[in-house]
């Protein structure tokens, strides 16, 4: 009766560290592991990839938008001009970075900064894949991007694929004096 017993504590202390390094416990530990400003980097993310999405749903389309953050609270920065001397989504998108870095500069109290666009990548079967693309920034933080992909299925429609993250030195903050950008 004692040997089976001892094998199986001997198996679930080697097994042990194996089951701890499986993938949901490793997205647990790293959940753990983010700060508090990371963590709010992934809410204001996914605020603005929900918005973009749901643009995408009804109109089949999106023009460039930014959100800005102070404390929790945000508020959206898009084009606000005549719809017909609207410049393109790639002209916009370049110009509404410029508008967000100045804001990041003029209002201390703004502490993250985002911009989504959508963007066409090519896979590695040479295919090209539109998706939502997300640039979030934080004053305290390392910037990152997100790709999210939007696939055609066996039936033609588009779904959301798996979000693809990235860390990105393009800070959407101006850079301190003294650093390079």
């Amino acid at each position: 009766m004692r040997f089976p017993a001892m094998v199986l504590v001997l198996l679930v202390s080697v097994f042990q560290p194996v089951l701890a390094e499986s993938p949901k416990a490793q997205e647990q530990a790293t959940q753990q592991e983010k700060s508090v400003e990371q963590k709010n980097m992934d809410v204001l993310a996914q605020a603005g990839i929900r918005q973009a999405l749901e643009a995408i749903a009804k109109s089949g389309g999106m023009y460039p938008f930014g959100l800005i953050s102070v404390k929790g609270d945000l508020k959206a920065v898009g084009y606000s001009g005549d719809r017909a001397d609207a410049p393109s989504a790639e002209d916009w998108a370049k110009a509404l970075f410029m508008k967000l870095r100045q804001i990041g500069e003029e209002q201390p109290e703004v502490d993250m900064l985002s911009l989504f666009r959508l963007h066409t990548i090519t896979n590695d079967a040479g295919e090209e894949v539109v998706g939502v693309w997300a640039q979030v920034d934080h004053r305290q933080v390392r910037p990152w991007v997100i790709f999210v992909p939007l696939l055609k299925n066996d039936e033609g429609k588009h779904v959301v694929g798996d979000p693809i993250y990235y860390a990105t030195e393009q800070s959407l903050f101006a850079p301190e004096e003294g650093e390079q950008e």
